[in-house]
């Protein structure tokens, strides 16, 4: 199993032209670790919550993670936010702080690991 680093995923967002777009400015580096490590584990999550318009309303970690592992990407309708705010991939920051409680983290491992 391939542990992902922290340069990997920030120039895999630079050089990405990806299909959807980014609801988010930010994203966590240890959550992508976390989501990709079960991926590749063979543990599948819920689907991608992305509007009519493209944009991403729930899901930014499992899209990246998907995509760097050429996983299917399997999409929801979600509502429209018309104050949504869009960011392009290439300028998302890559944040080394986890956004999961311990509480969450060790739910998640409860049901992954």
């Amino acid at each position: 199993m391939q542990e992902l680093t922290y340069e990997q995923v920030q120039n895999f967002l630079i050089i990405t032209s990806f299909g959807f777009i980014a609801g988010q400015g930010e994203i966590s580096f240890p959550i992508i670790q976390r989501i990709h490590r079960r991926l590749q584990q063979g543990h599948r999550f819920d689907p991608i919550k992305v509007t009519a318009d493209g944009i991403i309303s729930d899901g930014h970690h499992r899209y990246v993670c998907l995509s760097i592992l050429g996983i299917e990407i399997k999409t929801t309708k979600a509502a429209k936010n018309h104050n949504q705010t869009t960011y392009q991939w290439d300028k998302i920051c890559l944040e080394t702080k986890d956004y999961d409680s311990l509480a969450k983290i060790k739910n998640f491992e409860l049901k992954y690991d």
